[in-house]
């Protein structure tokens, strides 16, 4: 070639680099895709998490969000299959009594590798500490948080000629009575005995009596003691009498809200939701909040459920982008008064929104006092089995006695699969 025509060729072969370079630059980066998998609370829940996505997306093009809206009656199951068809959940808002089972399966990515410790004193302490806990591992962070209450009608009990809220067993049959006796179509108590919660309802009573539902190394089940016993024996005796709603068996939590806010029943036992429902549905209902009536030991549930991390998921990088999103205190707090849950941080705990709102400052002030259900890998399948036998007490067709001596059995069985190896 001529040296007088290397320069050119050299020019040339520099502006094609550079415009490849700008072009390479330039061309559309591949999205990644998150998998978030969501548990229906209520109508709003979808609205709310696509406003939340929708956001991020906005701030973050190159990631996009799929989000899935599942009941809880379906939601194990179909998380399931998102596995076995090589797709699962990236994230997940899971019943944190199907932790152990997903960890024990080594589908769970804990988040320690993920979280700072900034990130970690957001969290109110007994929910990230105790209840996002495990043999020193984090397998995930709470995501929607309650405890329980004693809901009270105002105005049946002034009809009724009571005028403070049942503090123990005796007091609530006499409350009940009292309530029942104004009409026949007016119930005294709601007892829980059908779907999620069936076996939780009688924990109230349980942990009020002063007993535990499993022993203190989560080996053997304690719930057939004399303080179940006698709990299962206050619930059934209360529903022969007719002193709940007809047939609790066929009543879930749902169901029994909806009663309270019809002005059907005179108490109930449930968490703050219900508190939002009322201002909604029925503003004019003049109701009150307690402690759950107990007998030795003032107790109530402290529940979350929990958001967790999908060790086989790709793009888990960009998952925990989306976590430090979601978490801004402007949705966690637009989230505890949309659902009528609790927050799960301190600063929106703080939020002249929640301290000014009598209702959820109750159950956070009870929140401290609340007691978790012990975890295994069975845990869920031991709710079942309570549901199972609960309900054969309620019916007549076993002794309470007998209901949980039986269920026992089975409970041992669970165990003795494993009680403790996650």
């Amino acid at each position: 070639m001529p040296i007088h025509r290397l320069p050119r060729v050299l020019g040339a072969l520099m502006v094609f680099t550079l415009l490849a370079s700008l072009l390479g630059a330039c061309a559309p980066q591949e999205r990644q895709e998150i998998n978030f998998v969501f548990m229906r609370t209520s109508d709003l829940t979808e609205p709310y998490w696509q406003e939340v996505i929708e956001a991020f997306e906005a701030e973050n093009p190159n990631i996009k969000v799929n989000l899935f809206i599942f009941t809880w009656d379906e939601g194990r199951q179909k998380i399931r299959e998102m596995i076995d068809q090589g797709n699962p959940p990236t994230l997940a808002r899971v019943a944190t009594r199907w932790v152990p089972e997903y960890m024990a399966a080594g589908l769970l990515e804990p988040v320690d590798s993920y979280i700072t410790q900034d990130f970690r004193s957001q969290f109110i302490p007994l929910l990230i500490n105790e209840g996002s806990q495990h043999e020193g591992l984090t397998f995930g962070l709470p995501i929607t948080v309650s405890s329980r209450a004693f809901y009270y009608n105002k105005d049946l009990f002034e009809q009724a000629g009571i005028t403070e809220p049942p503090s123990n067993w005796e007091e609530l049959r006499s409350a009940a009575e009292a309530i029942h006796a104004l009409s026949p179509e007016t119930y005294g108590f709601g007892v829980q005995g059908k779907d999620l919660e069936t076996s939780t309802y009688f924990y109230y009573f349980l942990w009020g009596n002063g007993g535990d539902i499993l022993s203190e190394d989560g080996t053997r089940p304690a719930f057939n003691g004399t303080q179940g016993q006698e709990a299962v024996h206050f619930i059934t005796q209360m529903i022969d009498d007719e002193l709940t709603q007809p047939r609790p068996t066929e009543s879930s939590r749902a169901d029994l809200e909806t009663a309270f806010v019809n002005g059907q029943l005179g108490m109930v036992i449930t968490g703050p939701w219900l508190a939002r429902r009322l201002e909604n549905e029925a503003p004019d209902l003049n109701y009150g909040l307690a402690t759950i009536p107990y007998q030795t030991t003032p107790t109530t549930l402290a529940a979350q459920d929990t958001l967790i991390l999908f060790k086989q998921a790709q793009n888990k990088d960009a998952a925990w982008k989306f976590i430090e999103f979601l978490y801004a205190d402007e949705y966690r707090l637009k989230y505890a008064l949309t659902e009528g849950v609790l927050p799960e941080k301190v600063s929106v705990a703080e939020d002249e929104q929640v301290t000014g709102n009598p209702a959820l400052s109750f159950f956070m002030e009870n929140l401290p006092a609340g007691r978790f259900e012990p975890l295994n890998v069975k845990s869920a399948d031991i709710a079942t089995v309570m549901s199972e036998y609960l309900q054969a007490a309620y019916l007549g067709r076993l002794t309470p006695e007998e209901a949980l001596a039986e269920a026992a059995v089975q409970v041992q069985r669970l165990l003795s699969y494993s009680a403790t190896s996650w």
